[in-house]
Formats: C-alpha cells, sequence, structure tokens
C-alpha cells in the first residue's frame, strides 16, 4: 500500500519545500528495491556486453587487446602469466644454474598452498614468487607447501621425477596444475584456459616435487618500491 507524503510549505521562503521527518525516514526503504534492480541490471549488462569488458566472456583475448594490458597472448601456460603477472616481481633467475639443498615435497591435494609461480629466464624454469603462508586447518590444501617449509624464492627442480630446471614454464604448470581458483577474474577477462589447450595432462596425486633452496624472496610492493634502506 503506498504511503502519502504530507508536505509543508514554509512561511519564510516561499516556493520551497521541506518533508516531514517521517517522510524522509521512509525514504530510503521505498528506493531501496529500485537501487537493487538498477545494481543487477548493470552486473548483466557489463557480463553480456564485451565491449565493455574488452573480451566476450568465456573467450581468450586477442594479441592486439592483450597488447594494451602489457600482455603477451599465448596458449596454455601462458594464459596463467596474463592471469598472475605482477610489475613488482623480481627478475627471471636462470633455473638451470642454480644450486643449493633440495628439499621434496609430497602433494596430496590441489591447490598446493602456492597462488604464483614465476617463469625462469626465456620461458624455462618456475620458481616460488608467492606463498600462503599459514594453514588454516589440519589438512588444509593450501597450507601444504607452508606446512612443508617451502619458501618464497625456491625454484621447482622436479615434478615426479622429472627435470623442471629446463623445462618450459607452461608444460610445468600443465604437470602440476597447480592454480588457485580465479573464477571470477577469468570470466570478466576472458582468460580462462580450456582443457584442449593444455599441452600435457596433470599428473596425479600424490605428486612429489623437488625444489631447490634459494636465498628467501622478498617481493617489492608499492609501499617498498622507490623506498630507501
Amino acid at each position: 500500500q503506498a504511503h502519502s507524503v504530507l508536505f509543508f510549505f514554509s512561511r519564510s521562503l516561499p516556493g520551497r519545500v521541506r518533508r516531514t521527518p517521517q517522510a524522509m525516514a521512509r525514504r530510503p526503504a521505498s528506493i531501496l528495491p529500485a537501487l537493487v534492480l538498477l545494481a543487477g541490471a548493470a552486473a548483466l549488462a557489463l557480463l553480456s556486453s564485451p565491449g565493455l569488458l574488452g573480451f566476450a566472456v568465456g573467450t581468450r583475448p586477442s594479441e592486439s587487446q592483450a597488447s594494451l594490458r602489457g600482455l603477451v597472448a599465448r596458449s596454455a601456460g601462458a594464459g596463467y602469466v596474463q592471469r598472475h603477472w605482477s610489475k613488482y616481481d623480481p627478475e627471471p633467475v636462470d633455473t638451470t644454474a642454480a644450486t643449493g639443498a633440495t628439499v621434496e615435497v609430497e602433494y596430496k591435494k590441489r591447490p598446493f598452498g602456492i597462488p604464483r609461480y614465476q617463469p625462469g629466464a626465456n620461458g624455462v624454469g618456475a620458481r616460488v614468487v608467492q606463498m600462503t603462508e599459514k594453514s588454516r586447518y589440519p589438512g588444509d590444501p593450501s597450507g601444504q607447501a607452508f606446512v612443508a617449509g617451502v619458501k618464497p624464492g625456491w625454484i621447482v627442480k622436479t615434478v615426479a621425477g622429472q627435470d623442471a630446471t629446463g623445462m618450459k614454464f607452461e608444460d610445468i604448470m600443465d604437470l602440476m596444475d597447480d592454480e588457485v581458483f580465479l573464477g571470477m577474474h577469468q570470466a570478466l577477462t576472458g582468460t580462462g584456459v580450456s582443457s584442449d589447450e593444455r599441452n600435457l595432462e596433470a599428473l596425479e596425486l600424490p605428486l612429489k616435487v623437488e625444489y631447490i633452496e634459494q636465498p628467501e624472496l622478498v617481493r617489492a610492493t608499492p609501499k617498498t618500491v622507490g623506498k630507501k634502506e
């Protein structure tokens, strides 16, 4: 039932209208449904309009679209780079020349707890650049690497016994299949990778991954870039 609103004209300000406190209190509730509908319509238009997103939902970006974002559109593993690239990452290292003590970790679930890897020099090898540095509960898949002692900066040496230091980054990512779900990001940017774009099939679990220990990597951030020691 519609509510009538009473208005009173001010004698001191002719032509001006002021609402009663009761009417003003009712106003937000009356426009709330309209605001919800408007927000829903805007979200629907965004998802259904390739022009607004720059990509059609569910498709891969073209070379020209990717270049506008400072990225290179490639197949499978490079899709990983597109989704996880950061301008604050350190320079790639030569993983084939890496030395140090090794640590083997057996993963029983996916994801392993390593949100981001970085390709080595020339797109060969893989280095851990970001960790999930906690385990939320016993058996938390995202805490496996942390519990095992893996550190940012460590280099992937072998995957299921296969030497990974000289392997293409794309192939390493395919074999490990260790990527945190980015469903909304992939839907909005069209950077999802379909199964027919994979070069290699993901290896079955449990999966043993061997790392080469390196000095712990301290990534630059917007707050630390340009900061004097």
